[in-house]
Protein backbone atom coordinates (compact mmCIF):
# COMPACT_ATOMS: atom_id res chain seq x y z
CA UNK A 1 0.00 0.00 0.00
CA UNK A 2 1.64 3.61 -0.87
CA UNK A 3 1.79 5.48 1.97
CA UNK A 4 0.17 9.33 0.97
CA UNK A 5 1.64 10.68 3.91
CA UNK A 6 4.70 13.51 2.99
CA UNK A 7 8.15 12.04 3.99
CA UNK A 8 10.88 14.06 4.02
CA UNK A 9 14.56 12.16 4.33
CA UNK A 10 12.92 8.56 5.08
CA UNK A 11 10.55 9.97 7.87
CA UNK A 12 6.85 10.40 7.77
CA UNK A 13 6.27 14.20 8.69
CA UNK A 14 2.75 13.75 9.48
CA UNK A 15 1.96 17.23 11.41
CA UNK A 16 2.20 18.98 7.90
CA UNK A 17 0.75 16.22 6.00
CA UNK A 18 -2.52 16.67 8.51
CA UNK A 19 -2.55 20.11 7.77
CA UNK A 20 -2.06 20.10 4.21
CA UNK A 21 -5.03 17.82 3.90
CA UNK A 22 -7.31 19.84 6.28
CA UNK A 23 -6.68 23.23 4.77
CA UNK A 24 -7.47 21.22 1.13
CA UNK A 25 -10.46 20.53 2.80
CA UNK A 26 -11.45 23.60 3.71
CA UNK A 27 -10.31 24.99 0.67
CA UNK A 28 -12.71 22.97 -1.13
CA UNK A 29 -15.29 23.90 0.96
CA UNK A 30 -14.79 27.13 0.41
CA UNK A 31 -15.15 26.84 -3.56
CA UNK A 32 -17.97 25.13 -3.02
CA UNK A 33 -20.36 26.94 -0.55
CA UNK A 34 -18.65 29.96 -2.19
CA UNK A 35 -20.53 28.84 -5.74
CA UNK A 36 -23.30 27.89 -4.06
CA UNK A 37 -24.04 30.95 -2.03
CA UNK A 38 -22.27 33.77 -4.69
CA UNK A 39 -25.81 35.36 -4.85
CA UNK A 40 -26.00 36.29 -1.35
CA UNK A 41 -22.45 38.24 -1.19
CA UNK A 42 -18.77 38.21 -0.16
CA UNK A 43 -19.64 37.92 4.02
CA UNK A 44 -19.85 34.60 4.22
CA UNK A 45 -17.18 33.95 2.01
CA UNK A 46 -15.25 36.21 3.77
CA UNK A 47 -15.86 34.79 7.27
CA UNK A 48 -14.73 30.70 5.30
CA UNK A 49 -11.20 32.73 4.24
CA UNK A 50 -10.74 33.99 7.80
CA UNK A 51 -11.40 29.86 8.71
CA UNK A 52 -8.67 29.14 6.21
CA UNK A 53 -6.20 31.71 7.86
CA UNK A 54 -7.13 30.35 11.10
CA UNK A 55 -6.04 26.88 10.05
CA UNK A 56 -3.23 27.52 7.54
CA UNK A 57 -1.34 30.56 9.10
CA UNK A 58 0.18 32.17 5.75
CA UNK A 59 2.49 34.72 6.36
CA UNK A 60 0.48 37.15 3.73
CA UNK A 61 -2.90 36.57 5.60
CA UNK A 62 -4.34 38.94 7.63
CA UNK A 63 -5.96 37.26 10.47
CA UNK A 64 -8.96 39.37 11.24
CA UNK A 65 -9.76 37.03 14.21
CA UNK A 66 -7.00 38.33 16.41
CA UNK A 67 -7.43 41.58 15.84
CA UNK A 68 -10.01 44.04 17.68
CA UNK A 69 -12.63 45.65 15.91
CA UNK A 70 -10.65 49.08 16.21
CA UNK A 71 -7.40 47.50 14.32
CA UNK A 72 -9.50 45.65 11.71
CA UNK A 73 -11.06 49.14 10.75
CA UNK A 74 -7.48 50.01 9.87
CA UNK A 75 -6.10 47.44 7.92
CA UNK A 76 -7.23 48.86 4.75
CA UNK A 77 -9.00 51.89 3.05
CA UNK A 78 -11.47 54.13 4.74
CA UNK A 79 -14.57 55.07 2.44
CA UNK A 80 -16.93 58.13 3.47
CA UNK A 81 -20.38 57.76 1.53
CA UNK A 82 -23.50 59.75 2.04
CA UNK A 83 -25.42 63.10 1.48
CA UNK A 84 -24.40 66.75 2.47
CA UNK A 85 -24.55 65.65 6.20
CA UNK A 86 -21.53 63.89 5.13
CA UNK A 87 -19.88 65.72 2.45
CA UNK A 88 -19.94 68.86 4.41
CA UNK A 89 -22.10 71.16 3.23
CA UNK A 90 -22.18 73.87 5.16
CA UNK A 91 -18.50 73.48 6.86
CA UNK A 92 -16.89 75.83 3.67
CA UNK A 93 -13.49 75.10 2.52
CA UNK A 94 -14.87 72.63 -0.23
CA UNK A 95 -12.27 70.72 -2.34
CA UNK A 96 -11.62 71.98 -5.91
CA UNK A 97 -13.71 70.48 -8.43
CA UNK A 98 -16.99 70.09 -6.02
CA UNK A 99 -17.72 73.92 -5.64
CA UNK A 100 -19.52 74.66 -9.02
CA UNK A 101 -21.71 78.27 -8.02
CA UNK A 102 -25.05 77.79 -9.32
CA UNK A 103 -24.96 81.36 -9.36
CA UNK A 104 -22.84 81.45 -12.67
CA UNK A 105 -25.89 79.73 -14.64
CA UNK A 106 -27.55 83.43 -14.38
CA UNK A 107 -25.33 85.00 -16.89
CA UNK A 108 -26.20 85.31 -20.22
CA UNK A 109 -22.61 84.94 -21.48
CA UNK A 110 -21.93 81.54 -19.56
CA UNK A 111 -20.70 79.14 -22.25
CA UNK A 112 -21.57 76.59 -20.11
CA UNK A 113 -18.03 74.86 -20.65
CA UNK A 114 -17.44 74.00 -16.57
CA UNK A 115 -18.25 71.27 -14.92
CA UNK A 116 -20.57 71.21 -13.05
CA UNK A 117 -20.39 69.69 -9.43
CA UNK A 118 -21.62 70.55 -6.47
CA UNK A 119 -20.83 67.85 -4.09
CA UNK A 120 -19.33 70.35 -1.47
CA UNK A 121 -16.87 67.60 -0.07
CA UNK A 122 -15.19 69.35 3.09
CA UNK A 123 -11.89 69.68 4.14
CA UNK A 124 -13.33 70.00 7.26
CA UNK A 125 -16.06 67.60 7.23
CA UNK A 126 -15.70 64.33 9.64
CA UNK A 127 -14.66 62.26 6.70
CA UNK A 128 -11.39 64.22 6.42
CA UNK A 129 -10.80 64.37 10.10
CA UNK A 130 -11.27 60.83 10.50
CA UNK A 131 -8.63 60.18 7.88
CA UNK A 132 -6.28 62.31 9.58
CA UNK A 133 -6.79 61.28 13.07
CA UNK A 134 -6.07 57.03 12.20
CA UNK A 135 -3.35 55.15 10.26
CA UNK A 136 -5.60 53.69 8.12
CA UNK A 137 -2.97 51.56 5.82
CA UNK A 138 -5.12 51.61 2.38
CA UNK A 139 -5.34 55.20 2.85
CA UNK A 140 -9.18 57.02 2.71
CA UNK A 141 -11.80 57.57 -0.38
CA UNK A 142 -14.46 60.54 -0.26
CA UNK A 143 -17.44 60.41 -2.38
CA UNK A 144 -19.64 61.74 -0.20
CA UNK A 145 -22.03 64.16 -2.50
CA UNK A 146 -24.68 66.92 -1.44
CA UNK A 147 -28.19 65.84 -2.47
CA UNK A 148 -27.25 62.49 -3.19
CA UNK A 149 -30.21 59.96 -2.20
CA UNK A 150 -30.13 56.19 -2.29
CA UNK A 151 -29.77 55.74 -6.21
CA UNK A 152 -27.09 57.65 -6.43
CA UNK A 153 -25.01 54.86 -4.46
CA UNK A 154 -26.02 52.48 -7.71
CA UNK A 155 -26.42 54.77 -10.81
CA UNK A 156 -24.03 57.70 -11.97
CA UNK A 157 -25.20 61.49 -10.23
CA UNK A 158 -26.69 62.90 -13.12
CA UNK A 159 -27.12 65.58 -11.19
CA UNK A 160 -23.15 66.74 -11.06
CA UNK A 161 -19.80 66.18 -13.17
CA UNK A 162 -17.59 63.13 -12.58
CA UNK A 163 -19.70 61.17 -9.82
CA UNK A 164 -19.88 57.64 -10.17
CA UNK A 165 -22.05 55.43 -8.02
CA UNK A 166 -21.02 55.47 -4.52
CA UNK A 167 -20.60 52.08 -4.34
CA UNK A 168 -17.97 51.93 -7.08
CA UNK A 169 -15.79 52.91 -4.41
CA UNK A 170 -15.62 49.77 -2.48
CA UNK A 171 -14.22 46.45 -2.62
CA UNK A 172 -12.82 43.94 -1.11
CA UNK A 173 -9.47 46.26 0.18
CA UNK A 174 -12.28 48.34 2.27
CA UNK A 175 -11.93 48.37 6.05
CA UNK A 176 -14.10 50.82 6.67
CA UNK A 177 -17.14 52.73 5.66
CA UNK A 178 -19.25 55.21 6.85
CA UNK A 179 -22.52 56.16 5.23
CA UNK A 180 -25.23 58.87 6.00
CA UNK A 181 -27.97 58.80 3.31
CA UNK A 182 -32.01 59.19 3.85
CA UNK A 183 -32.80 62.45 4.46
CA UNK A 184 -33.04 63.76 0.99
CA UNK A 185 -35.25 60.60 0.34
CA UNK A 186 -37.73 61.59 3.04
CA UNK A 187 -38.07 64.89 1.38
CA UNK A 188 -36.62 67.13 4.36
CA UNK A 189 -34.32 69.45 1.81
CA UNK A 190 -37.69 70.14 -0.18
CA UNK A 191 -39.97 70.61 3.24
CA UNK A 192 -37.29 72.90 5.15
CA UNK A 193 -37.58 75.04 1.46
CA UNK A 194 -41.27 74.88 1.88
CA UNK A 195 -41.95 76.11 5.70
CA UNK A 196 -39.30 78.79 5.61
CA UNK A 197 -41.93 81.50 5.50
CA UNK A 198 -40.68 83.78 2.16
CA UNK A 199 -43.87 83.94 0.14
CA UNK A 200 -43.03 81.96 -2.88
CA UNK A 201 -45.45 79.33 -2.35
CA UNK A 202 -44.51 78.08 1.07
CA UNK A 203 -46.59 77.43 3.88
CA UNK A 204 -48.87 80.19 4.61
CA UNK A 205 -48.52 82.07 7.97
CA UNK A 206 -51.60 80.53 9.28
CA UNK A 207 -50.44 77.42 8.45
CA UNK A 208 -48.46 74.70 10.14
CA UNK A 209 -45.32 72.73 7.85
CA UNK A 210 -46.34 69.73 10.11
CA UNK A 211 -49.96 70.33 9.10
CA UNK A 212 -49.08 70.12 5.19
CA UNK A 213 -46.19 67.25 5.16
CA UNK A 214 -47.05 65.01 8.40
CA UNK A 215 -48.68 62.24 6.24
CA UNK A 216 -47.10 62.40 3.61
CA UNK A 217 -43.43 61.38 5.50
CA UNK A 218 -45.40 59.12 7.95
CA UNK A 219 -45.79 57.00 4.66
CA UNK A 220 -42.81 57.27 3.19
CA UNK A 221 -40.95 55.46 6.17
CA UNK A 222 -41.85 52.01 6.04
CA UNK A 223 -41.22 52.53 1.72
CA UNK A 224 -37.86 54.26 3.06
CA UNK A 225 -36.62 51.32 5.42
CA UNK A 226 -37.08 48.81 2.93
CA UNK A 227 -34.81 50.51 0.54
CA UNK A 228 -32.23 51.75 3.42
CA UNK A 229 -31.72 47.54 4.81
CA UNK A 230 -31.38 47.14 0.87
CA UNK A 231 -28.56 49.69 0.64
CA UNK A 232 -26.63 48.66 3.26
CA UNK A 233 -26.95 44.75 1.95
CA UNK A 234 -25.68 45.85 -1.26
CA UNK A 235 -22.69 47.91 0.86
CA UNK A 236 -21.75 44.81 2.74
CA UNK A 237 -21.37 42.68 -0.40
CA UNK A 238 -19.14 45.66 -1.98
CA UNK A 239 -17.38 45.61 0.65
CA UNK A 240 -17.10 42.08 2.77
CA UNK A 241 -14.46 42.60 5.08
CA UNK A 242 -15.33 46.22 6.04
CA UNK A 243 -17.05 47.32 8.85
CA UNK A 244 -19.96 49.77 7.72
CA UNK A 245 -20.81 52.60 10.41
CA UNK A 246 -24.71 53.84 9.40
CA UNK A 247 -24.16 57.76 10.76
CA UNK A 248 -27.69 59.51 11.97
CA UNK A 249 -28.90 62.90 11.52
CA UNK A 250 -29.14 65.13 14.79
CA UNK A 251 -31.98 67.36 15.91
CA UNK A 252 -31.87 70.83 14.01
CA UNK A 253 -33.64 73.09 16.48
CA UNK A 254 -32.89 73.44 20.68
CA UNK A 255 -35.32 71.31 22.70
CA UNK A 256 -37.53 74.39 23.41
CA UNK A 257 -37.33 76.45 20.07
CA UNK A 258 -38.83 80.21 20.36
CA UNK A 259 -40.83 81.57 16.86
CA UNK A 260 -37.48 83.06 15.79
CA UNK A 261 -37.94 84.50 12.69
CA UNK A 262 -34.06 84.63 12.35
CA UNK A 263 -34.95 81.19 10.32
CA UNK A 264 -38.21 81.94 9.55
CA UNK A 265 -39.59 78.93 11.25
CA UNK A 266 -42.67 78.91 13.28
CA UNK A 267 -41.39 76.94 16.86
CA UNK A 268 -44.13 73.67 16.41
CA UNK A 269 -42.58 73.01 13.06
CA UNK A 270 -39.39 72.97 14.18
CA UNK A 271 -40.32 70.78 17.37
CA UNK A 272 -42.36 68.86 14.83
CA UNK A 273 -38.59 68.32 12.54
CA UNK A 274 -36.95 67.51 16.07
CA UNK A 275 -39.76 64.33 16.05
CA UNK A 276 -38.89 63.20 12.51
CA UNK A 277 -35.43 63.48 12.40
CA UNK A 278 -35.66 61.27 15.64
CA UNK A 279 -38.28 59.32 13.40
CA UNK A 280 -35.70 58.83 10.44
CA UNK A 281 -32.92 57.80 13.16
CA UNK A 282 -35.21 55.12 14.75
CA UNK A 283 -35.59 54.06 10.59
CA UNK A 284 -31.91 53.67 9.93
CA UNK A 285 -31.01 51.94 13.41
CA UNK A 286 -33.81 49.41 12.63
CA UNK A 287 -32.42 49.08 9.22
CA UNK A 288 -28.86 49.16 9.90
CA UNK A 289 -29.88 46.29 12.76
CA UNK A 290 -31.38 44.19 10.05
CA UNK A 291 -28.24 44.75 7.79
CA UNK A 292 -25.97 43.58 10.92
CA UNK A 293 -24.06 46.86 10.26
CA UNK A 294 -23.59 49.38 13.14
CA UNK A 295 -25.61 52.73 13.83
CA UNK A 296 -24.24 55.97 15.53
CA UNK A 297 -27.12 58.42 16.53
CA UNK A 298 -26.22 61.74 17.00
CA UNK A 299 -29.20 63.08 18.59
CA UNK A 300 -27.42 63.25 22.61
CA UNK A 301 -23.93 64.50 21.26
CA UNK A 302 -25.59 67.79 19.13
CA UNK A 303 -27.99 68.37 22.46
CA UNK A 304 -27.95 72.14 23.43
CA UNK A 305 -26.26 73.34 20.04
CA UNK A 306 -28.90 73.35 18.20
CA UNK A 307 -30.04 76.69 16.02
CA UNK A 308 -31.68 79.04 18.42
CA UNK A 309 -28.65 77.88 21.02
CA UNK A 310 -26.02 79.88 22.42
CA UNK A 311 -23.53 77.69 20.52
CA UNK A 312 -25.24 76.52 17.42
CA UNK A 313 -23.28 73.08 15.54
CA UNK A 314 -25.45 74.69 12.52
CA UNK A 315 -25.80 77.09 10.02
CA UNK A 316 -28.82 79.38 10.30
CA UNK A 317 -30.98 80.80 6.80
CA UNK A 318 -28.49 82.07 4.63
CA UNK A 319 -30.26 83.97 1.95
CA UNK A 320 -26.75 83.77 -0.65
CA UNK A 321 -28.18 81.32 -2.64
CA UNK A 322 -28.19 82.13 -6.64
CA UNK A 323 -31.18 84.65 -7.98
CA UNK A 324 -33.83 86.12 -5.40
CA UNK A 325 -35.34 85.12 -2.27
CA UNK A 326 -33.64 81.90 -2.31
CA UNK A 327 -31.63 80.03 0.26
CA UNK A 328 -28.05 79.26 0.04
CA UNK A 329 -27.45 74.90 0.46
CA UNK A 330 -25.48 75.63 3.61
CA UNK A 331 -28.53 76.90 5.42
CA UNK A 332 -29.46 74.19 8.34
CA UNK A 333 -26.11 71.85 7.61
CA UNK A 334 -23.76 71.16 10.29
CA UNK A 335 -20.61 73.69 10.36
CA UNK A 336 -17.32 72.82 11.19
CA UNK A 337 -17.98 72.30 14.84
CA UNK A 338 -20.66 69.71 14.03
CA UNK A 339 -18.62 67.82 12.10
CA UNK A 340 -15.98 67.92 14.46
CA UNK A 341 -18.20 66.53 17.12
CA UNK A 342 -19.71 63.89 14.19
CA UNK A 343 -15.84 62.89 14.10
CA UNK A 344 -15.79 61.98 18.25
CA UNK A 345 -19.10 60.68 18.27
CA UNK A 346 -17.83 57.83 15.01
CA UNK A 347 -14.23 57.75 16.78
CA UNK A 348 -15.71 56.43 19.91
CA UNK A 349 -17.83 54.17 17.87
CA UNK A 350 -15.01 52.69 16.05
CA UNK A 351 -12.96 52.33 19.60
CA UNK A 352 -15.61 51.12 21.19
CA UNK A 353 -18.57 49.41 19.34
CA UNK A 354 -21.60 49.69 20.69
Amino acid sequence: MINTWRTRQGRTDRGTGALEYVAAIATGAVLIIGIALAGIGGQLQAMAAEAICSITRQANCVNRLTLTPYQQALTGKYVALGDSFASGEGAWDYEEGTDYDDRDDLWPFNNDDEDHNRCHRSKNAYAQILAADNDFAGGSGFVACSGAVIDDFTRPNGDNTGEDPQLAALNDDTSLVTLSVGGNDLGFADVLRDCVINGEGGVGMIDSCQEKHDQRISERLPELRSELVELYQKARQKAPNARIIVVGYPPLFVEDPDDDYGNLLFAEDQEWMNERAGDLNAVLASAAAEASVEFVDPTDAFRGHGLGSDDPWFNDLDWGGPGLMLVDPSSFHPNAKGHAAFAKLIQQQLEDPR
